[in-house]
């Protein structure tokens, strides 16, 4: 906004001055062919030819003198408009060393920020989810941890012929296989702790806290399976 301000301040001085001196040039060729007509007309009529053609001629140059002067500021109008917006005087042949190398900084400093800016394929993953390309792509978090329960009691009974009665929730029948012994008490709490998170929460799960679920979930289960 300020720099606008200032290229339409810059383009009125330009105009205004313009302007002026085609005013200031009407001006002294007024005065000067007023004063040879007066002359002339004093000197009686042997004079009058030389008034009319002195007053021609100098109504001819105010003329032309109007005439160059607008086309001027056409011109430059003009050549201004033809500009590209994203033309950038940026070789050193252009402008002032000084003025180089202010702009060169300039366009370095925007480059590094565009490029730090632009988003990255890991970084375009949704809250909850894994990020595209990666290990867990596609995968929820929150559903993958609810759906670990299911295996988690089909490879119980399996494995140890523990059996969950109908009416357990899923942290009693952690606590169940807990008192029997199938699993260490610090990996059951860790198992309620995310599970109940993930189940129950209106946030959704970071991806370091799924993996450190998911090694929870790898190590009860290797506890089972082992020959």
């Amino acid at each position: 906004m300020v720099k606008r301000n200032k290229s339409n301040i810059s383009n009125c001085l330009y105009t205004s001055s313009l302007f002026f001196l085609m005013l200031l040039t009407i001006a002294a060729l007024g005065i000067s062919a007023f004063d040879i007509v007066h002359l002339g007309l004093k000197a009686g009529n042997k004079k009058y030819y030389f008034v009319v053609v002195a007053s021609g001629s100098y109504f001819l140059m105010g003329f032309v003198a109007v005439l160059l002067g607008l086309r001027r500021l056409i011109t430059v109008k003009k050549e201004l408009a033809n500009i590209p917006k994203s033309y950038v005087p940026i070789d050193k042949k252009h402008v002032p060393k000084s003025v180089y190398e202010l702009i060169r900084t300039k366009l370095e400093h925007v480059s590094g920020i565009t490029a730090e800016s632009k988003p990255r394929p890991e970084d375009g993953a949704q809250p909850g989810w894994g990020r595209p390309g990666k290990e867990l792509d596609k995968i929820h978090f929150k559903t993958s941890i609810v759906d670990t329960f299911p295996l988690i009691e089909k490879t119980a009974f399996e494995h140890l012929q523990l059996k969950r009665h109908p009416s357990m929730s899923v942290k009693r029948f952690i606590e169940f296989l807990v008192e029997n012994r199938a699993i260490d008490y610090n990996l059951g709490y860790a198992y309620v702790e995310g599970y109940e998170k993930a189940r129950f929460s209106e946030d959704e799960i970071l991806e370091e806290n799924y993996t450190e679920f998911m090694k929870v979930v790898f190590n009860l289960l290797r506890n089972w399976v082992s020959p």
